[in-house]
Parts: structure tokens; sequence; C-alpha cells
């Protein structure tokens, strides 16, 4: 195929923020594999979003394989793809500070970890939607390996692509600290649960003593504790939630230490000792992703040679002769207006569309 125009491939970041411009900037790039990575980084994106579209439906199951999909395409991305995309470009240090966020290997890999961490919130959001008595002990080990993801995904962007972090939305980062502080009293709190119901009353109440702790906001920016959510702030949202969490652990507690001082009488550590401290559990995999390799497709204009029946090997071997001597004397290919000007090819293609019509009907 012969192109006649000048191929440009213009993309939009679909997860960097402009403050100072809310259009989205489109970079313009000629390399092939800019077209194919975002292509592949759009439709993880997409995988996530369908993902959110099943818990909101309260599909917790397909929305935690969907999430695990997104991430694998993101490692696909991370590990294979754009390595091998850098490796063999010459502009590597230019490409590192103008190009869009999804082309970086350290945020394809940084977003792996946080799809993972929204798949295994999925995992704990099933246990607790079933009747029973759920396995606190697992929960709050889930939830601490949920932390554990979010927090390797800020080091992973932090430590390999600081230039793109900081395009990335302030109040979304604000959300992935605010979800890796409540993860961690959410673990505190189901080990508690666990706990008390093994009769380990004294150390139950130290762990919700902690979880309530974990659960209040920051004094400082670097301080233990949820952040401070502003008034204007998307998390607004979760406020009312928040505070019910909040009053539920208070009084939870409060019914504990009672029951303690006056039944049980055991004595209450400081903290949550060692022995007892929960071990994260990681505990879904990534769906592996991978694009199928496929033989090239020839390009060819159909109905500009000659409408000449081929009925024998000779005659094939002569068309490809006559061809071979047309191209040895350097003349060119028939352009694209001629092919569309030739009346046997409008015909082919009228057949063709009207045959594309008829299965069509046929098949409603």
């Amino acid at each position: 195929a012969r192109l006649d125009k000048h191929l440009v491939f213009s993309w939009s970041s679909g997860i960097e923020y402009n403050k100072y411009n809310k259009s989205k900037e489109f970079s313009d790039s000629e390399a092939l594999m800019f077209e194919l990575v975002l292509s592949i980084a759009t439709y993880a994106l997409s995988e996530s979003n369908v993902g959110c579209d099943s818990c909101v439906d309260g599909d917790f199951p397909k929305a935690s394989r969907q999430f695990a999909k997104a991430a694998g395409i993101f490692q696909y991305l991370g590990e294979d793809v754009l390595p091998n995309w850098m490796a063999n470009s010459a502009q590597h240090a230019e490409l590192e500070n103008e190009t869009l966020a999804e082309t970086r290997v350290g945020v394809c890999l940084a977003m792996q970890h946080l799809y993972m961490a929204m798949a295994q919130q999925m995992a704990v959001a099933t246990v607790l939607a079933k009747p029973g008595t759920p396995n606190y002990a697992l929960l709050g080990k889930l939830s601490s390996g949920i932390a554990a993801e979010l927090e390797t995904f800020v080091t992973t962007f932090r430590s390999k692509s600081p230039v793109q972090l900081s395009r990335i939305d302030p109040s979304f980062l604000t959300l992935i600290t605010f979800l890796i502080n409540i993860q961690h009293s959410l673990g505190l709190y189901f080990l508690g649960r666990s706990l008390w119901l093994n009769c380990e009353y004294g150390v139950a109440i130290a762990a919700i003593s902690e979880a309530t702790v974990a659960a209040r906001t920051r004094t400082t920016p670097t301080g233990r504790g949820l952040p401070e959510i502003e008034s204007t702030s998307p998390l607004q949202s979760l406020s009312p939630e928040l505070s019910n969490y909040r009053k539920h652990m208070v009084s939870l507690l409060q019914s504990w230490e009672k029951d303690n001082m006056l039944v049980y009488f055991n004595k209450v550590p400081p903290s949550v000792p060692a022995d007892k401290a929960l071990k994260p559990i990681r505990m879904k995999k990534v769906e592996e992703y991978c694009l199928d390799i496929k033989d090239p497709l020839p390009f060819s204009l159909p109905g500009v040679c000659d409408e000449q029946e081929v009925s024998s090997p000779t005659k094939v071997e002569s068309k490809t002769s006559e061809s071979t001597d047309e191209s040895s004397k350097g003349t060119n290919p028939p352009s694209y207006d001629d092919a569309m000007n030739n009346s046997s090819f409008q015909q082919q293609v009228d057949c063709d569309l009207a045959r594309e019509l008829q299965d069509k009907l046929n098949s409603e």
C-alpha cells in the first residue's frame, strides 16, 4: 500500500489532568507504536469503566474479573510492549517528558497495582454481601492487602514516572491516600471482630481502638489518619458514610470496654501485639492479556486489472510476469481516485453491500 498523505496519530490522555485548560490537549506522533499503545490503554480503561458499572449494579464477582482484566492489560503494556518500543527508540529522554502518561512504563506498572486493589475490593464486597457471619480474619487480611497494593501504586508511580505523577488530578491522589488509610482502618476493625469471637477480648479492644485512630482526620499533612476533605472536593460524597463508620466504631468500642470491665477482665495492651498483627493477602491474580499475532494483510485495489477470468495456471503466471515487467519499467500503481472511478470497482462494491444487507435481513 502507498500512502498519499502524511500520517500522524493524535491522542489525548485518559488519566492526565490539566488544571488550567479543561479541554483535552492532544499529543501527536508519527510512530505506529504510539497508536497501538494508546489503543490498548484505552481498552484497559474501558474495561475498568465496565467494572465500575458492574459494581454499581451489585455484581461484585463480575466487577472483580473486569478490574483484574484491566490490570492484566496494563501489565502487558508495562512489561512487554513499552519496553520493546523504548529499547528501539532514539528519543527516549524526549518522550519521557513530552508524551502522554499511558506511554510510560512506570505509569502502566502502577496502574496494574491500582486495578488489582480494586479487584480485591470487589472480593471483600462479595464476602460481605453473603448472608451469615463472615470470616473476619480473612476480611482483615484482604483489606490490608488492598492497602498494600495501593501503597505500591503510589511508590511505583512516584519512583518510575514522577513527571507524569505531577499531571494527575490532585483530587484523585487525595482519594488514593484516603483509601489507603481507610483500608488500614478496616483491616484493624475486622481483626478486632475476629479476636472478639475468639475470646481474645483485650487484644480485640486494642485493635478497634487503633482502627478508630486510623479513621480520624489527620492534623498534619504527613500525620497518621485520613486526609482532610475540602468542602469543594468530590470526596464530600463520602462524608456521610465515613461519619457512620466512625460512630459505629465508637459505639462498639464503648460496649466492648464495658463488657470487659464487668465480665471478662482481660488486660488491654496499648497496641496490637506483633504475633496478632495482620499479614496482608493479595488474593486476586491479574488476567493475562496478549495481542494475537496475525499475518500482515496485503492491500490491493480490486477491479483495476483487466477483467479476464483466470482459468489456468499459465494465465496466472502470464499476469504475474506482465505486472513484474510493468513494475520494472517504473510505472506507478493506479491512484485511489482512478480505482473509485472504475465502473467495475463500483459495481463490485455495490454487490458486496447488497449481499451484506441481505445477510443482515435474513438473520433478523
